[in-house]
């Protein structure tokens, strides 16, 4: 009898799965009015911005539930939407990031000083590039194109350069957004993408005028140098080398005075590895 009974309880459960896997969701109306009614959306932007510029991949569901108020389980079915439902909301979130704007009083948001009316629009043209093409890939499954990855690159690169935003456009800025696993991992396991992104970011070193990736002042620690390799020239790769040679020559000097085997090892552990770095 109860072999029967948890027989008839796992076939009805799974026949519940079947028809839940199978099931197509609308999405509520009200949704759509949310986002008709949203104009600034400084918040959304800045939310989209900072994690393109992290390592999680793009995963924007969370912003659009809070920004919009959408119903928890209708986001968490966002995987079982109808076809036109995620086309329609897709199409809204992109109507609603053309409108969007930066009041006045928010522009410490996305500026550490005050910028000019032309620095401000352009880089409110930039956040919405961003927003676009994080929006194109967060719908389009794992399908999406690896140039509107690259399009998020190049507009946070621009977004940088501008004179009053905030990041700052530092060398420590540029290094953490191109490091090669920050790109590969912003590219949520598509090596198509991360590929593209490597051969966007090279590019833009090459032509920039930086010379950050070839000096040892340029690094926290030298294990992080392979993760740049791939930007750099075999010019610059030697010229890198030999910064790190040389360093090697003076503490070896030093540690001839003062001798002390941990620094001992630490320094052969450079130099090993300082030696065997090539161009990608």
């Amino acid at each position: 009898m109860e072999e029967q009974l948890l027989a008839e309880m796992k076939a009805f459960v799974a026949e519940l799965e079947r028809k839940e896997a199978a099931a197509v969701y609308a999405v509520p109306e009200e949704a759509f009015k949310a986002i008709r009614r949203a104009k600034t959306l400084e918040k959304f932007l800045h939310d989209i911005f900072a994690q393109a510029g992290g390592s999680g991949g793009i995963r924007l569901l969370p912003y659009i539930r809070r920004e919009f108020g959408i119903d928890a389980e209708a986001i968490e079915r966002f995987d079982r939407w109808a076809p036109y439902a995620k086309d329609r909301f897709e199409e809204a979130l992109h109507e609603a990031v053309d409108r969007a704007d930066i009041r006045a009083g928010n522009q410490g948001v996305f500026f550490a000083g005050t910028p000019s009316k032309k620095e401000a629009e352009e880089a409110l043209r930039l956040l919405r590039d961003v927003a676009h093409a994080a929006i194109e890939i967060q719908f389009a499954a794992g399908r999406a194109s690896p140039e509107r990855y690259v399009a998020i690159l190049d507009a946070q690169l621009r977004f940088y350069a501008l004179p009053s935003t905030y990041q700052a456009g530092t060398e420590a800025d540029y290094r953490s957004l191109i490091a090669a696993d920050r790109l590969a991992a912003f590219a949520g396991g598509d090596e198509t993408a991360a590929q593209a992104l490597r051969h966007y970011a090279r590019a833009w070193y090459q032509e920039s005028g930086h010379a950050f990736l070839e000096s040892r002042e340029g690094y926290f620690d030298y294990t992080d140098v392979p993760k740049y390799l791939y930007a750099l020239t075999g010019e610059q790769v030697a010229r890198l080398r030999g910064d790190y040679v040389r360093y090697a020559e003076e503490q070896f000097r030093l540690l001839r005075t003062k001798p002390d085997l941990a620094r001992g090892r630490a320094l052969i552990a450079m130099l090993e590895q300082a030696l065997r770095w090539q161009p990608l």
